[in-house]
């Protein structure tokens, strides 16, 4: 754990450990990360990270709890760390779609009810059809 070789980093998510000390070893696994920073490319770095999450079972609330405590030590690193983590950018790339999901429904049935309006429905007709209080339909005139 003290080392600062790529490898040892990248292999220090396949060692036998038990459940209570996989969050030590994540934690001490980011802290080599952030030595190993300053001394490879991108590319390396994302690679070794990408070892290490097939191997580190990714538990976002811990990642997070672990996130705080190296922007106490490293405070200007915070983000580096971030730019790093695969699943952490699963994890935003998860929420940021179903957020665009859930947005692009909401425009298309404005536009709907927009145009069911446009061609003469009445208002009280949209709000049944959509499933929607009138007072929303009227809103959307």
């Amino acid at each position: 754990m003290n080392s600062d070789n790529a490898v040892a980093a990248a292999l220090l998510a396949k060692m036998g450990y038990t459940t209570r000390e996989a969050r030590e070893v994540r934690r001490e696994f980011l802290r080599m990360f952030m030595k190993l920073r300053t001394r490879l490319d991108q590319g390396r770095l994302a690679l070794i990270m990408s070892v290490a999450d097939l191997y580190f079972k990714p538990d976002r609330t811990q990642d997070e709890e672990i996130l705080r405590e190296l922007i106490d030590h490293y405070p200007e690193e915070g983000e580096a760390i971030m730019e790093l983590m695969p699943a952490w950018k699963r994890w935003g790339y998860e929420e940021g779609k179903a957020e665009g999901i859930e947005e692009g429904k909401e425009e298309g049935q404005a536009e709907l009810i927009r145009k069911l309006l446009l061609h003469g429905f009445s208002p009280e007709a949209v709000s049944e059809a959509v499933e929607l209080p009138l007072d929303k339909i009227k809103k959307l005139m």
